[in-house]
This record gives structure tokens, sequence and C-alpha cells, in this order.
């Protein structure tokens, strides 16, 4: 199967993004349909991420990576419901690739260039309010820029694009004919390509596109720090992307990768229990990621302290309770479910506890690192950081614990990365956990 480039419009983005990706057709069975297998013309085609009705005539295939693509003859149109982001600059990459255009696109000296080649801007045919088709003719007068025209010199039509939005986040919809001779290109305005446009036009008038991920619920809807929750919904096990779950307010935390079920509408996760914060300015606090001023009543003692050069310290703090919005995204891809709210509640109480420690972001061994809280002993604190352990630690004011920070040991709480979970423990019991990220 052909590959074509694409273009896509960015929910909530005023200005349209043009996108340029190749994805090859794989074969598989999917929801009860086989891949490669004509569709019932005429009938109602339905997965998790689209319905759309087929018309007679065209036959309908699905890929491994859930795009579905509508054949007739050499016309394809291809629907991608789940587009990862690959952004370009040129205005008119979305031709940029596919047989037909390549035919008259080989003697340019850069692919990005294809809009040499084409009347711009396309003539469109609006299907509803928010998609319309641009009809990409070659134009005669660019002859002389290294594009090829068939020897008739009879405009004719080589590929075209459309876009829209709705409720999913990113996808992609695009036309594109299959044919490496320029002599076999459809003629602008024949009786064949009129008909092909309608019958597009007639099927994206059916089109209902639903979002990739959504969730549903959130159970328990409130639970302490190192619980384990559960969300339900769909699209959980979108193909080739990693799953997320994400704190609205804290974006980039550490979390390990969520438990998805096989069905894919259901996943696991623990409750982070620590955020890592940077240090401001002075008369400046750090909220959100954000260094603002510190209100007139605010007291410092536990603010993330800057670097003995001034330079910008990471510090590890406990996550506050509070109620967040929280929703789950394909990394990498704009692509996250609608969010939904939990709320983290109080820890338990416990006699030894950590408030602060820095620096617990890019440590390397050797760093000697500061660790505030309370419930700390004269003698015999032990900081455990993944599997690494540093003994018999003293505080003179039970408050604060510095130390050398051991070599990384053990797995880590995070695949791929080392961070790991640090906590304080004495006679009198162990801390909360922190995160801490080496090098």
């Amino acid at each position: 199967m052909i590959g074509f480039a694409e273009i896509t419009i960015q929910e909530g983005e005023e200005v349209m993004r043009k996108t340029l990706l190749v994805i090859p057709i794989a074969v598989l069975l999917i929801s009860g349909i086989a891949v490669g297998q004509s569709h019932a013309p005429g009938k109602k085609f339905e997965n998790q991420y689209l319905t759309m009705t087929i018309l007679p005539g065209w036959a309908a295939e699905l890929s491994a990576d859930q795009k579905l693509s509508i054949i007739r003859g050499k016309y394809l149109l291809a629907i991608n419901p789940i587009f990862t982001h690959a952004t370009s600059s040129a205005t008119f990459e979305q031709v940029a690739v596919g047989p037909s255009v390549e035919a008259v696109t080989s003697k340019l000296d850069d692919p990005s260039d294809t809009y040499k080649c084409a009347l711009w801007p396309p003539e469109k045919m609006i299907v509803n309010r928010s998609m319309s088709l641009g009809n990409l003719y070659t134009a005669a007068a660019k002859s002389e820029v290294g594009c090829t025209f068939p020897a008739s010199g009879q405009s004719v039509w080589f590929g075209s694009s459309f876009n829209g939005e709705g409720p999913e986040r990113a996808y992609t919809i695009t036309l594109m004919y299959d044919t490496t001779d320029v002599n076999r290109l459809p003629r602008k305005n024949s009786p064949e390509l009129r008909h092909i446009f309608h019958d597009v036009v007639a099927m994206l008038k059916t089109l209902g596109l639903k979002p990739p991920i959504l969730i549903t619920k959130v159970d328990p809807q409130s639970a302490s720090p190192g619980a384990t929750v559960t969300i339900y919904g769909n699209g959980f096990n979108l193909p080739n992307f990693n799953i997320a779950v994400s704190f609205s307010d804290f974006p980039n935390n550490f979390m390990p990768a969520p438990i998805i079920a096989a069905d894919g509408k259901s996943l696991t996760f623990q409750v982070p229990a620590s955020i890592t914060t940077m240090s401001c300015k002075a008369g400046s606090i750090d909220v959100k990621g954000w260094c603002i001023p510190a209100p007139a009543d605010h007291i410092n003692v536990n603010d993330c302290p800057q670097k003995s050069d001034g330079a910008t310290n990471f510090c590890g703090v406990p996550m506050p309770p509070a109620t967040y919005e929280i929703s789950v995204t394909a990394e990498g891809s704009g692509i996250y479910s609608n969010p939904l709210p939990f709320t983290l509640a109080e820890p338990k109480p416990s006699p030894v506890s950590i408030v602060l420690t820095y620096p617990n972001y890019l440590v390397s061994a050797g760093d000697t690192i500061t660790v505030r809280g309370s419930g700390f002993t004269a003698t015999g604190n032990t900081v455990k950081i993944g599997s690494a352990v540093s003994q018999d630690l003293s505080s003179a004011d039970s408050k604060t614990i510095t130390f050398t920070a051991p070599a990384s040991l053990g797995d880590s709480f995070i695949r791929g990365i080392r961070t790991y979970k640090a906590s304080v423990s004495n006679a009198s019991g162990e801390s909360n956990s922190i995160t801490f990220d080496y090098r």
C-alpha cells in the first residue's frame, strides 16, 4: 500500500499545523474486521475510533495502527484517527509523497517544494462546517520549475488533502491517487473525478470520530500518596504508544508506567508521593513550575534553596493534598483523554517525615544531599535511595540530615532512567518517600 503525506489541525489552536508523516499499511484482524477484506458496501463501518458509511464500489481496509483505508480503483481515502505530530514549515507538504505526487515532482531538487507543481491556493469543496477538500491540480505555468506534466497538456489531479477538527485531539483525512504515470492521472473536471469527489464528500458527511482515549471513572476518587488507583475507560491500549497518567498541575512529575488491562478498558497507577520543585531568586517562590512573587506572610523555611553559586537547584517535596484533574495521555503524540477529578488525601501521620530534599534531580554519586523534616534522631538515622543505603547518619537538631549521595543501586522507580524512592528511617519508624533522580 502506498505511503502518503497528511495534514492535521490540533484542537484548541488557532493556527493550522501542517505535518508530514508516512505510515505503512499492515495486515491484522481487529474488532472482528479482517484487514484486506472488503467491508460490506453501503454499510456502516465502526470501531472504537470512528464510524462511517462506506458507499457501494468502495472497499475498506484497516491497518495495525488503526488507519482506515477506503479504496476504489486507484483512489485511496485514508482516515487516521490517531496522529503523531511531525511538524513542518512547508505549506504544501501534505502532498509530498505517494506515487502520483512523486511522478509529478520527480525532478524537484527539494521534495518539500511540492507546492511548486500544484495550483495554490487549491479550489475547495466544503464537506461540512469543520471539513473541506482542496482539489489539487497541476498548473502548466509551473512546468519550468522541475514539474512533470502529461503529454496532452491537460490539467490533471494528483493529490488532495482534507482537514478538520472534532472531539479527538488530532487526526488526518487524506485522498490520494495511486499511479506513477502522469499520463494516466485523472483529468480536471472529468466525469470520473467529479464522481469520486461526490462519493468522498458523501462518505465524509457520515464520518463520526471518537476520542482515541476516554476515561469514565476513577476508583477510588480519593486516596493517599502511594495508594493504587484504577482508571476505567477505553483506548488505554492505543497501538504504538506509551500510555501515561498525568496530573494537570504537575504534567512532568515522575510517575511509573501504569499497568494496563489486556482489553484497554482499565489501568492502575500508583499515586505519587512527591513532586520536584525548583529554586527561585529571593522574594519569589515556585508555584507549579513558575517563580512568582512570594506573599507577604510567606514563611520560606522549606523553600527550595538556590545552589551556593546562585544556580537553580531542584528539590523534592511531598505532593500537596488537594483535588487535581488527572488524564491519560499517549506520550509524544499530543493525544490525551478528557480530565476527571481526583483528590489526594492527607498522608497517614508518621513519627518520621520528610518535607524537603535537595538536590533530588540529576544527582551524581558523591554530591552532598540535605534532608529536612521531623522525627530524626541524634544518631542512627538511615537514608535509603532505591536499594542503596546510607547508615548511622546524625541530626543535631532532629530536623536536618546531611549526607553524601551513594552510587545508584537497585530497580529504578521508572523504567529506563535512574529514578528511585528516597526515605529516612530510625528507631521511631520510616518516613514518607521522595523521588530521587541520578544523572
